[in-house]
């Protein structure tokens, strides 16, 4: 009988630490009491990578502050907010250098590499792939 970390990870595409799928559907953990990536790394090269299923911001020190989601992958979910006093933080999509689609990922309407803002009047905010590339919020 086969064993090891082989067999375990049989049918499953890690994405990133944490962010995995089996069959379809996701799993993941959260992380609380993020401070979004301050200038001069406010840009989606710079912005840190969010790579749990559900994020609380606590710190955007600056109003642009970012955080970036993993590439969108169908069936993905990413759950967003930002409880930090003042200031809306930039949540950039993945860029194709970064395993986003060709050209880079996007969300809801906004164009390719475009960054969404979230802010603290937004609440907790789904992010959400329905097809490759594509993020949609709610």
């Amino acid at each position: 009988m086969p064993t090891g970390f082989v067999d375990r990870a049989k049918g499953k595409t890690i994405v990133s630490t944490q962010y995995q799928s089996q069959g379809g559907q996701f799993y993941g953990s959260s992380l609380d009491n993020i401070t979004a990536s301050a200038s001069p790394n406010n840009t989606q090269a710079g912005a840190q990578l969010v790579n749990n299923s559900q994020n609380r911001i606590t710190t955007v020190g600056t109003a642009g502050d970012s955080l970036r989601l993993p590439p969108a992958i169908a069936g993905a979910s990413i759950v967003i907010t930002n409880d930090a006093t003042t200031n809306a933080a930039n949540i950039w999509p993945s860029s194709a250098a970064q395993g986003g689609a060709s050209g880079g990922d996007k969300i809801n309407a906004l164009g390719q590499n475009a960054a969404y803002s979230l802010t603290v009047a937004s609440g907790v905010t789904i992010f959400y792939c329905f097809s490759a590339g594509t993020w949609r919020t709610k």
